[in-house]
């Protein structure tokens, strides 16, 4: 019971202070055992059989209650850092008690024969490591007076006060002192160990927060990533489906067959492509549109436009022109928000604008790449239509951030009744890879 279980440090924390400990518990057995030694067989006088059958039991007594109790702490102390609690209580709780018995069997001792004046000094060290500083240095004087008085009565008891000398009374004050600054430093590196122990729990908690946020943190990235990417291919050609099947509707309640067919036929054809694209999409969770370049991508899309119009009963036309320089060496990112951007705005027009012509130019200079989708449509006032439509999950709030992480920008040219421009910038220089964000309508 010579440690506090409560704070003591974690296995192989601190290997000096467990060599402390043991050398502790060395200590108090070999001065026992030197001191028992001493009085039975290394006294000029052998003791009569009585006082030494006393010593040796209450030796026997003291060593077996010592032992007990560090057992006791030690198996405790393996418990605890082992993360179980033992079903028995702290056995700090019974330190003072065993302490109080561990110096009364030591005092009997005294009492029988100077010789066991030497344990005094582990009895210094419990006594400072188990009670409070100040608590324990009161018990370090007494102990020293003890320690030092009681050998001098005793011989001067028995006859042999010549035999008293400086060095009985010097050798426990010196013991005393250094008992004190042994267990001061102690109790510095203790502290110092459990500092360390803590700060050490607390940087892995917050590792581990961090770990856990950055978890987390992927978990929505991918979900909102996965959202656009579905968004922009599925969804919109079930849009499409939904617009000309409404037309076919209306063809099949006016008895127009043969238009009726061919709608039916167009629902098939956007069905089968949307398919595709998802099955594609699932497979490796890429862009289906960017298996081929840019310009192969954009033109699909306007001709899939055009088709779609015409099957759900608009004269939509839509082409594209391109401007500028070789578009096929665009950077992945870059093309792949361009075609995005295509695709959702060309989708808006189709669903929206009631226009009949679509144009989209795509132009590469030297330091930017430019996209400009212009319709001939109705128009919207966009500070205040933009502000106002309910979000259906990811329209031109998404686009402008996705636009954002590629250093781009985003300009609106429309009013009620004119048509609509939109136009995006999006610098080559930038080096910026994008992140995924929340998506876009």
């Amino acid at each position: 019971m010579s440690t506090s279980t409560s704070e003591a440090p974690r296995e192989g924390q601190n290997r000096v202070l467990q060599s402390l400990r043991i050398a502790l518990h060395v200590m108090f057995a070999f001065l026992l055992l030197f001191g028992l030694v001493r009085y039975i067989w290394g006294a000029s006088d052998t003791p009569s059989t009585a006082p030494a059958v006393c010593a040796i039991v209450v030796a026997v007594l003291l060593g077996t209650v010592y032992m007990v109790g560090t057992v006791w702490e030690n198996r405790y102390a393996r418990a605890v850092r082992a993360g179980r609690r033992p079903s028995r209580g702290t056995p700090r709780r019974f330190a003072p008690w065993w302490l109080a018995c561990v110096t009364l069997l030591w005092f009997a001792l005294l009492l029988i024969s100077g010789n066991f004046v030497w344990v005094v000094f582990p009895l210094m060290f419990l006594f400072l490591h188990l009670l409070r500083l100040w608590q324990g240095i009161i018990a370090v004087i007494i102990l020293w007076i003890a320690a030092s008085l009681i050998p001098v009565a005793q011989l001067t008891q028995s006859g042999q006060a010549g035999q008293v000398n400086a060095g009985g009374l010097v050798g426990p004050f010196l013991g005393a002192v250094l008992a004190i600054v042994i267990s001061t430093a102690y109790r510095a590196l203790h502290e110092e160990a459990l500092h360390h122990l803590h700060v050490a729990e607390a940087l892995r908690l917050t590792q581990d927060e961090l770990a856990e946020k950055e978890h987390q943190s992927g978990r929505l990235e991918e979900r909102e990533r996965l959202a656009r990417e579905i968004h922009d291919t599925v969804a919109q050609g079930l849009s499409s489906i939904v617009l000309m099947s409404r037309a076919a509707s209306s063809s099949l309640a006016d008895m127009r067959t043969e238009e009726a067919a061919a709608r039916v036929k167009a629902i098939g054809k956007t069905a089968s492509e949307s398919l595709d694209e998802a099955r594609r999409f699932v497979k490796d969770l890429s862009s289906p549109e960017l298996s081929d370049s840019v310009i192969a991508a954009l033109t699909a899309i306007c001709e899939r436009t055009q088709d779609r119009a015409t099957a759900s009963g608009s004269r939509l036309r839509c082409e594209l022109r391109v401007e500028g320089g070789d578009a096929t060496t665009l950077p992945e990112p870059v093309g792949s928000a361009l075609v995005r951007a295509a695709q959702g705005s060309l989708a808006n027009v189709l669903e929206h604008a009631e226009a009949s012509i679509a144009v989209v130019t795509l132009a590469v200079w030297d330091a930017e790449v430019t996209l400009d989708i212009f319709d001939d449509g109705r128009g919207f006032a966009p500070d205040r239509d933009v502000q106002d439509i309910p979000s259906r999950g990811y329209g031109i709030k998404g686009l402008q951030r996705r636009l954002e992480t590629l250093g781009g920008s985003l300009s609106i040219d429309s009013s009620p009744g004119e048509g609509t421009a939109l136009g995006i910038r999006i610098p080559l220089t930038s080096a910026l890879t994008p992140s995924e964000t929340p998506g876009e309508e």
